[in-house]
């Protein structure tokens, strides 16, 4: 029998499997469609083996829209403009591990085929990691087992599945930035600092995966603030009662400043990728130098490296990164919203209802609670107790119901969905929030009920156990999970309830068909080139 952590890493590992062979049948069976967007150049000098012909059967559906630029990054660098939209942590990753495979299979496998097969085997790795980190941070956050081991296997299934796989950066983010949220849940490493330091290296290593992982360091900021409220503050106040001697007065304030001295550390380390890579992208474009792209990467259509001509190298601070979106690919307010553009907006659609719905309702159930920025409704002050809330209402069933831990999570998911409706091609949407934040898991599996099998029972599994003679030595959450699979599924590494069993209610089965649905259309969309998310 496998434990819940153990089945969580094999159907996360399993679901991979799944999704490269489902994209190597479709891409071999359909005809790829003419997208009319970028594709990389092709070295004319690369040889090709037989090998590199499997590789390509097996891996080519995944090298598909944004996965071009990845791949292309990762061999030849940015030699376009354009490629700038593209953050480096991911392609840079890809290249040494490529450059590691290639050291032994050069012999019978090219670059190229070793760069898809690295940014493969990466994105397996990043996303088994992520759903292990999300386990972790649901079970401090829905302090339920249940809950937590729900939401990870609507990770493993989640409806962006396909770019978790392919050439994109998805995995990596998502494991930067659930592990940034874990880390901001633990308690402080140093006394009166508030927050981790460490947690500034995934927050700094986001910032240089994608564009909205500068949001990230609101984790630390929030955690540093209310860990200064609910903490030091009280902290100083109960010592400065208690003081005999004033003349040390000004000593209690010493925990403010390694406070905020803390804080600014922190965020010194996590923007410094981040500052670099904005000067790599300006000496490398916006300052005049000879070119040295070989002759089949020149290409008039796109500005090359050197030329010193975009606008965004003039501006007071020269970010490449929102010129690039709004030249290149038209992103502005409500530039996206156009008749023709309905299809995405409907595919788009099931994920912004389910977040907004659920958030608004939670900030409408808990609107005391936001209005406090989801501190505590009682701090001590001076030894007495202020309240800041009058007695809280109950909603049994809500979303997050009455509960301040998920404060920061519902403002930085909604702020998220509400700039992705009015900036970013909506199509997006469902992968940057699938990337970027739990609460998508977290609603569904407050949602979804698991109807009971056979041997799903609390008795059946305990008379199990007991005929096997291990009753005594399986962990109490270890029998809850059970209690929730069944027996039959804690002995097989890919059978899970969200394949498995027939949901009870419409509510259920809706976000049983929207994952595994999204799951197996998105994948045969995307592996031949025809519009997805």
């Amino acid at each position: 029998m496998y434990s819940p952590r153990q089945k969580i890493l094999w159907f996360a590992f399993n679901t991979r499997i799944f999704i490269i062979l489902l994209q190597a049948v479709f891409n071999a069976v359909i005809p790829d469609h003419d997208a009319n967007v970028f594709i990389s150049p092709e070295d004319p000098t690369l040889r090709k083996t037989s090998a590199d012909s499997i590789i390509e059967k097996i891996f080519g559906g995944l090298k598909r829209w944004d996965g071009q630029y990845f791949i292309h990054i990762s061999q030849y660098g940015y030699t376009y403009e354009n490629c700038l939209a593209f953050f480096p942590l991911f392609p840079l990753i890809v290249r040494h591990l490529a450059n590691l495979i290639n050291s032994v299979s050069s012999s019978f496998l090219n670059y190229h085929s070793n760069l898809l097969v690295s940014a493969t085997l990466i994105n397996i790795v990043f996303f088994i990691k992520s759903a292990d980190v999300l386990h972790r941070l649901s079970l401090r956050v829905l302090k339920s087992e249940s809950k937590a081991y729900k939401s990870v296997i609507l990770y493993c299934v989640n409806p962006a599945s396909i770019f978790f796989v392919a050439p994109y950066s998805e995995s990596l983010f998502a494991f930067m930035s659930f592990y940034t949220m874990l880390k901001c849940t633990e308690p402080e490493t140093l006394r009166f600092a508030n927050i981790d330091m460490i947690t500034a290296i995934p927050v700094g290593f986001s910032m240089i995966t994608r564009s909205n992982g500068s949001l990230n360091l609101g984790f630390i900021f929030y955690t540093s603030f209310k860990n200064t409220i609910e903490k030091t503050i009280p902290e100083i106040m109960y010592k400065y009662r208690t003081l005999k001697n004033k003349i040390i007065i000004p000593a209690l304030m010493l925990p403010l400043l390694t406070s905020a001295l803390a804080l600014f550390m922190t965020t010194i380390v996590a923007i410094m990728p981040f500052v670099l890579v904005q000067a790599y992208n300006y000496f490398k474009f916006c300052i005049v130098t000879e070119n040295t792209l070989p002759e089949f990467l020149l290409n008039s259509e796109f500005v090359l490296p050197g030329n010193a001509e975009s606008p965004w190298c003039n501006k007071t601070l020269p970010v490449s990164y929102s010129y690039i979106q709004s030249h290149y690919w038209n992103v502005g307010l409500f530039k996206y919203y156009q008749i023709k553009q309905l299809p995405n907006f409907i595919l788009a659609l099931p994920v912004l209802v389910l977040i907004l719905y659920n958030c608004l309702s939670y900030v409408k159930n808990n609107i005391r609670l936001f209005l406090r920025l989801g501190l505590k409704d009682n701090i001590s002050y001076f030894g007495y107790t202020t309240k800041i809330s009058c007695r809280p209402k109950q909603y049994s069933k809500g979303f997050g119901t009455n509960d301040p831990v998920y404060f920061v999570y519902v403002v930085h998911v909604m702020f998220l969905t509400i700039f992705s409706i009015m900036f970013v091609h909506i199509q997006v949407t469902t992968r940057l929030l699938a990337s970027a934040s739990p609460v998508l898991y977290w609603i569904c599996s407050n949602k979804i009920n698991v109807g009971p099998t056979p041997t799903s029972d609390q008795n059946t599994i305990n008379e199990h156990f007991r005929r096997i003679g291990m009753g005594k030595r399986i962990p109490s959450h270890h029998l809850s999970i059970a209690n929730l699979e069944g027996v039959d599924n804690m002995y097989s590494k890919w059978k899970t309830f969200i394949i498995t069993r027939r949901m009870p209610d419409l509510q259920s089965r809706f976000i049983q068909c929207y994952f595994i649905g999204y799951v197996v259309t998105g994948t045969v969309l995307f592996c031949n080139f025809l519009p997805w998310t």
